[in-house]
């Protein structure tokens, strides 16, 4: 039975949250799907599908279909309370069902979790900074099974063997949530595909982009929705504006920028006026190892935003890649079970969904413990996660929920973060 605890309980929204995340009928997000869709004798209903696949990429080495039906349903009967033993379904009626999971279905999810992380995040200043939330976008390459659907679909680079795939994220690099994703053909475009993700920006966001991504019609993106970014400049500065800034010893300064004619060809195409010339602060900094860097920033002030604050400021992008690490290790989010288009999207979701679901009990658990989610670790939260999001889904009272929920945000909180500096984890290129 569930331990019970004597402290004070989590917020009914939390709980609230846990217990109806995952939809108890078909009918509660998307009305035309039919029962048969899942399972006829009703064992893999539309939750029970859902809850299979986050169980799915959960913390250790990825096993087969059949195994992760069998752990869960095993579960599911100890729980229940049931003395004898009812053999699970096969791994064959899953995967028919798999087949008829809209990824509609596990978008409504994401949003939802996303929507709940932001909100708990909200309540730490420390997780912003200065005012703005702090938002990267950074890519990685993925390889797939050998699948002539994958092939078809995604591509093979040259000289490679198997699929691969463009996958981008949004990140809120201080609340350590991913916010959005999207997954594109190996040869697509960085750029082209962040466009996507600029969608979900706003005022009081302030975006972090690497070397690969500025471009004029990208800032001119950004700049749209109300965004301040600073971005990373290639070392020639990129822009004959800037590479002139720079080569007369310019070091902090403001440099108009103005489109290429290539850039005002494209606008003409897609019939939209020439765009106006962008007008950005330029700062060369110098680094630890003795080389340089330029950003490019709408934060003009440099008595408000001073060099060493960018400096400070662009480092968070890290945070980024540390989260790369980290479903790539523990998750194992490169070892892909499906093989083909729709499988593959399931299971990015799922990872990403862990993640969100994960980072909603760290940050309830600072809440409840005072602590700064800084300061949790996270490689222990996820594997607590892992013991105890199956018995909050099936949790058959509120007060069972309850109890999985303070059990699993109390283990979070012994566990704490050590800094670790100076680490470097070079970029692997997979071709």
């Amino acid at each position: 039975m569930p331990i019970h605890f004597e402290d004070p309980l989590p917020s009914s929204k939390i709980i609230d949250f846990f217990k109806t995340f995952l939809p108890k009928h078909k009918t509660e997000i998307l009305s035309a799907m039919e029962e048969k869709d899942f399972s006829r004798d009703r064992r893999f209903t539309l939750p029970i599908m859902l809850a299979l696949l986050i169980n799915m990429v959960r913390p250790g080495k990825r096993t087969g279909y059949q195994a992760v039906i069998n752990r869960f349903f095993h579960d599911a009967q100890i729980d229940s309370g049931r003395s004898d033993s009812v053999a699970p379904p096969d791994k064959a009626a899953f995967h028919r069902a798999r087949k008829k999971l809209p990824l509609d279905v596990l978008h409504g999810l994401y949003a939802k979790a996303a929507t709940m992380a932001m909100e708990l995040a909200g309540r730490f200043e420390s997780l912003k900074w200065r005012g703005f939330r702090v938002l990267g976008v950074d890519g990685t390459k993925k390889n797939m099974p050998a699948s002539e659907e994958l092939a078809a679909f995604y591509g093979i680079p040259s000289g490679g063997v198997r699929p691969q795939m463009l996958c981008l994220t949004l990140y809120d690099v201080l609340a350590k949530v991913p916010l959005d994703g999207v997954a594109a053909p190996h040869a697509t475009s960085e750029r082209a595909l962040a466009a996507i993700l600029y969608e979900r920006l706003g005022p009081g966001d302030l975006l972090l982009l690497d070397r690969g991504f500025p471009g004029f019609r990208l800032f001119d993106e950004i700049k749209s929705f109300g965004v301040d970014f600073l971005a990373r400049l290639p070392a020639n500065g990129l822009f004959g504006a800037v590479q002139t800034f720079l080569a007369n010893g310019g070091r902090d300064g403001l440099v108009t920028i103005r489109p290429s004619a290539s850039v005002v060809a494209q606008y003409a195409l897609e019939g939209l006026p020439s765009p106006e010339p962008i007008t950005l602060r330029i700062v060369k900094v110098f680094l630890p190892n003795g080389n340089s860097a330029v950003y490019a920033t709408t934060l003009i002030d440099s008595a408000v935003y001073p060099p060493d604050q960018l400096k400070e400021l662009y480092h968070l992008r890290w945070e980024e890649e540390e989260h790369f690490k980290l479903i790539k290790g523990l998750l194992e989010a490169e070892n892909f079970r499906g093989k083909n288009p729709l499988f593959i999207a399931q299971e990015l979701l799922a990872v990403n969904l862990y993640c969100l679901l994960t980072r909603i009990l760290v940050l309830q658990s600072a809440l409840e413990y005072g602590i700064e989610p800084k300061n949790i670790a996270q490689k222990p939260a996820f594997e607590a996660a892992a013991r105890v999001l199956d018995r909050i889904w099936l949790s058959a009272t509120r007060r069972q929920c309850i109890n999985w929920i303070r059990f699993c945000i109390r283990e979070i909180s012994l566990s704490r973060y050590k800094k670790r500096p100076n680490r470097s984890y070079p970029r692997k290129f997979k071709r």
